[in-house]
């Protein structure tokens, strides 16, 4: 089963250039569906330019996920914040912040495994 998650920047440069490094990612390519989020504010119509999707495929995996919004934080000083956010079937919500690629990926490992139950 996919998992989509949202991934929110704190600029508008920062989820350009985390998009654009995304892209470029095989694994994201291949077995993932990247885009721009809609706005879920009445107020904001159109696209938030600081929040990207990302649906994991079965050939994308958590650790991979991890590793390339790592890599992209690490080419970056200071490296820039990025909040990942889950919402489950059951409305539960989950959001991880994007640290360490050891701790951010156990926590997307995790977070993939609970929605394979």
């Amino acid at each position: 089963m996919p998992v989509r998650l949202r991934l929110e920047c704190d600029s508008t440069a920062d989820a350009e250039s985390l998009h654009r490094w995304l892209r470029q990612e095989q694994a994201v390519r291949v077995d993932g569906e990247l885009a721009r989020a809609a706005s879920d504010d009445p107020e904001t119509m159109g696209t938030l330019l600081d929040v990207l999707t990302l649906i994991i495929g079965s050939g994308l995996s958590a650790g991979q996920l991890a590793l390339a919004v790592a890599s992209w934080r690490d080419a970056r000083r200071p490296a820039p914040k990025v909040t990942i956010t889950h919402t489950a079937a059951d409305g539960a919500v989950t959001r991880i912040e994007a640290g360490g690629h050891e701790a951010l990926s156990a926590a997307l490992t995790e977070l993939e495994l609970r929605e394979q139950k």
